[in-house]
């Protein structure tokens, strides 16, 4: 019998997991399980996905939840866990500003806001609520705008905020910030001025 004759019997799953506990902490696999989860989840269901105990889990999706990765929903019953709104758009920004240009972000948006501006023509209303007041319960064509219409106003934040990315630079907010008076930054003089001690 050669070697290609044999053949490994064992659990190809087991091994990609065993791979994936040596290779990460308890802390990367119940934030990568977490930033997977949609819904609601007890951190037993998280503990068990990410191969920890459920006191870890619950441990550091706390952690998560003061950092801002996850949201929390106590149900009487005990807390359940997801990936927060502002986790979900801060990576969709991420992924767009790298994987486009400034150029393609601006035609973009200016796509975008061409495809709303249909719509408010179309309907002539300025925003798809205006519009949901409007419409008979059984008009699918219209619900379906209303629908496309905020997917449009989303990604249209979305590429904006990626766009604003292209000029951010952190070090000049922190140098203009600190040399400003904060009678010239308004509302957010105390924030600001927290930031940048």
């Amino acid at each position: 019998m050669t070697d290609t004759d044999r053949f490994w019997d064992g659990d190809v799953n087991e091994v990609v997991i065993e791979e994936w506990k040596a290779e990460t902490s308890p802390f990367d696999r119940v934030k990568e399980v977490l930033l997977a989860t949609t819904t609601y989840e007890y951190a037993k269901q998280v503990a068990e996905r990410a191969r920890v105990s459920e006191p870890s889990a619950r441990k550091h999706l706390n952690t998560l939840v003061d950092a801002g990765f996850a949201e929390t929903d106590d149900t009487g019953q005990g807390t359940r866990y997801k990936r927060s709104r502002e986790t979900i758009a801060m990576r969709r920004i991420q992924e767009l500003h790298s994987e486009l240009t400034k150029g393609e972000l601006v035609e973009g948006i200016r796509d975008l806001k061409g495809k709303i501006k249909t719509y408010q023509e179309e309907y002539d209303v300025t925003n798809p609520d205006d519009l949901a007041v409007e419409l008979d319960a059984d008009n699918g064509e219209g619900w379906t705008a209303i629908s496309r219409w905020r997917a449009l106003e989303e990604n249209l934040k979305l590429a904006q905020a990626a766009l604003s990315l292209y000029d951010f630079d952190p070090d000049r907010e922190r140098d203009t910030a600190m040399r400003s008076d904060d009678s010239s930054r308004g509302a957010f003089a105390s924030e600001t001025g927290n930031l940048s001690a």
